[in-house]
């Protein structure tokens, strides 16, 4: 009871500060405030309080908004006056030692809702989205008011792909602004602090709503009176002058994107030094103009800055002012934003009767003709070394490429993956060659786990280095049992059964040494020249089904040994020994552009020679073909056997000779033809001798005798009619 008598005198009416809490009216009696604010920074507000009540839980102020106004002008007859607000949120509590009367001593951190972002840290993949856009979705799911974007002049492009890796959503936002040129700065009010963005110094602001008089100030050198400037330094910078930025574009590799940007600031021999920038991250020239012209801005804002100290209360960050000199109105100056003011206000009314309340506050500027784009401050993260990720791609599909071979992939730390490639971009794929129109081709299929690499170690620039096995994707053939394999085997497209596949295999074994392929269902192959083979031992071939050679003019075969061809169904296998059948198995070309009819069904055991001109065919020995049934020989024209000794025909039962017109038998020596105990005997001489048991001359008409010399006739009986 007696400290509520002693402090009940303590209220914040009529005092130079006053503060809103949740607490309640006059519950938290603020005595020192110092605010440190700007433009492209988040305020600070450090305000040292009494407290009625012997203790604070932290829970009723941390996390919560409280209300500061500072006087800006005492009213009259007791009415508070014009007042500037500073609305934020309690961050820190630090409570201190007992005071007088039954107070406590507080001290309270208070910053901006947009502090909150920093408590929030993520692995996320932003796509398609501007700065702004990004500026408004965190602010929505921090539940923060939205922020004031009505003063942008250009609207900043999206970036297709953009990651925010290990950063707070407060440094992600922050370095998304700066790349865009994006400052920004807060804005005041009962209850309420709210974000303005603006890309333009048309945003800058007019005086407070609170203050008094106009935008004019008074610059007094030395003065401590209320609402002067007492310092004005000015100070100018060297600045470089220009600058060149330049990144590289797969899709233009003849054109490397370059841009040159001059100082917006000329001094003495400055166009000889520039600032080098790459990679700039601009894929095109237009956006490395742009990107160039932000920076430029960036540093013509490091020119001409002005440092100063005031006792003028309603300087705030963004506010527009006009300093002049009244005893040298000669003295122009033009007019001024502020950049950055540092406030100090001590309240000592509760413990004097002085009651005299101090103020002052140091703060930075420039001109208003001025943007502050503000440099890339903000440290981009990097990824040192590789990542994992899987391919992705739509439901329903094995192998998801662009034109350029790139794939979509998920990461394991993005917790938001759909894990269908919709929400990432095109990644590109490292072959091993690569050139125009030739070079490798290997397009890691959905499912694969990749090994990710980063370009200058940027989290936007992935590049797929390579692809690994896993429980779900195991390797070819068993490990380490197949060691001394090294295999390349793909899979057959959207194939039912996963034994489909093409497959070329190294065995290194030694002893073993084997280099094996496999095709799926068709192996061709291209020569345009030569094509040599050398086999040293043996060579097998086993087709399935049919085999046809096609040569254009000669093909000649020379064998050394014994050369067999063995035509029929029956006969299948013979050759091949279970071993080499297993080597064989599947092995095969099969041609289709041969105009081969039923080239799949399997013949009777017929072969077939075609020849279209010549057939020529030498023998060093001997020659035997057996015919087991019937043989047919049909030439057009003139069929010629010539043999060096002996040529024997012979029929079982009967031998047919047969001419259209003409039959001509000729032997140099003597022709003679038998049968059974008969004979016909032509010599050399002119003899001709017709022998056999009974001799028929028979003829329809006529038969003559005619001799040059003389005809005998013997017989033991002759019977002429």
């Amino acid at each position: 009871m007696f400290d509520d008598i002693l402090t009940a005198d303590f209220i914040q009416a009529s005092r130079v500060l006053k503060v809103s809490s949740p607490l309640g009216e006059d519950q938290l009696l603020p005595e020192r405030m110092k605010v440190d604010e700007g433009v492209n920074r988040l305020f600070e507000i450090t305000l040292h309080v009494r407290a009625k009540r012997e203790a604070v839980k932290p829970e009723e102020l941390i996390g919560k908004l409280v209300d500061i106004s500072l006087e800006i002008r005492q009213g009259e007859l007791g009415e508070d006056g014009l007042r500037r607000p500073f609305n934020g949120l309690v961050t820190d509590l630090e409570e201190g030692p007992p005071v007088t009367r039954g107070l406590r001593s507080y001290t309270l951190t208070i910053r901006p809702q947009m502090w909150l972002l920093s408590r929030r840290s993520d692995c996320r993949i932003w796509l398609d989205m501007t700065s702004i856009q990004v500026l408004e979705t965190l602010f929505s799911e921090h539940g923060l008011p939205q922020p004031d974007i009505g003063f942008l002049q250009n609207k900043p492009p999206a970036q297709g792909y953009s990651v925010q890796w290990q950063e707070n959503d407060l440094d992600y936002l922050l370095r998304r602004l700066e790349e865009d040129g994006i400052f920004y700065w807060f804005q005041h009010d009962k209850g309420i602090h709210r974000l303005r963005v603006t890309d333009h110094q048309i945003a800058w602001s007019k005086a407070s709503a609170s203050a008094e008089g106009d935008d004019t100030v008074r610059i007094a050198q030395g003065s401590s009176d209320r609402n002067h400037i007492t310092e004005w330094m000015r100070r100018f910078s060297y600045v470089p002058g220009q600058r060149v930025d330049a990144d590289w574009n797969f899709e233009t590799p003849n054109f490397i994107p370059r841009s040159q940007t001059p100082s917006l600031v000329e001094l003495s021999g400055n166009a000889k030094r520039e600032l080098y920038n790459y990679p700039a991250r601009a894929a095109d020239y237009t956006e490395m103009e742009r990107v160039g012209k932000l920076r430029a801005q960036a540093t013509q804002a490091d020119h001409e800055r002005i440092k100063g100290q005031s006792t003028v209360r309603v300087l705030e960050p963004g506010r527009r002012f006009n300093p002049y000199e009244e005893p040298h109105p000669e003295h122009k100056y033009e007019e001024h934003v502020i950049t950055r003011i540092t406030h100090w206000v001590v309240d000592r009314s509760y413990e004097t009767t002085e009651n005299q309340p101090e103020y002052i506050n140091q703060f930075e500027a420039i001109p208003s003709r001025i943007p502050l784009t503000p440099h890339r401050t903000t440290k981009r993260p990097r990824i040192e070394g590789a990542q994992v990720a899987i391919v992705a791609g739509p439901s329903g599909e094995e192998i998801h490429p662009d034109k350029y071979g790139r794939i979509k992939a998920w990461f394991p730390w993005d917790r938001r993956a759909k894990k269908d490639g919709s929400d990432t971009c095109w990644i590109r794929v490292s072959q091993s060659w690569a050139g125009g129109l030739w070079g490798s081709q290997v397009i890691p299929r959905i499912g694969m786990e990749v090994m990710i690499a980063y370009i200058d170690g940027d989290p936007d620039r992935p590049l797929v280095t390579g692809v690994v096995p896993n429980t779900n994707n195991p390797v070819p053939y068993d490990l380490p049992a197949n060691k001394t394999k090294s295999v390349f085997r793909t899979n057959t497209h959207k194939g039912k059964s996963a034994q489909k596949f093409n497959e070329l295999t190294f065995e290194d074994e030694a002893g073993r040494e084997e280099i094996y392929i496999h095709a799926q269902k068709d192996r061709n192959e291209k020569t345009l020249n030569n094509h040599s083979e050398r086999i040293d031992k043996n060579w097998m071939q086993s087709v399935g089904h049919n085999k046809a050679i096609e040569v254009t003019n000669n093909h000649d075969e020379i064998v050394g040994g014994n050369y067999s061809i063995i035509v029929g169904p029956s006969n299948i296998g013979k050759f091949i020994s279970a071993e080499l059948a297993r080597v064989a198995e599947g092995i095969g070309k099969l041609t289709y552009n041969l105009g081969l009819s039923n080239i799949f069904s399997l013949g009777r055991g017929n072969m077939f020679v075609s020849v279209e001109k010549s057939k020529q065919e030498t023998v060093g020995v001997a020659s035997t073909e057996i015919v087991g049934l019937s043989k047919n020989l049909a030439v057009g024209r003139f069929l010629s056997i010539n043999s060096g000794s002996v040529i024997d025909v012979h029929a079982d039962e009967r031998l047919e000779i047969d001419s259209g017109e003409t039959l001509d038998l000729s032997a140099a020596q003597s022709v003679e033809i038998i049968a059974g105990e008969s004979r016909i005997v032509l010599e050399r001489d002119g003899t001709v001798g017709i022998y056999g048991k009974t001799i028929n001359i028979g003829a329809t008409k006529s038969v003559n005798i005619d001799a040059g010399e003389h005809v005998a006739i013997r017989a033991k009986k002759i019977d002429l009619n």
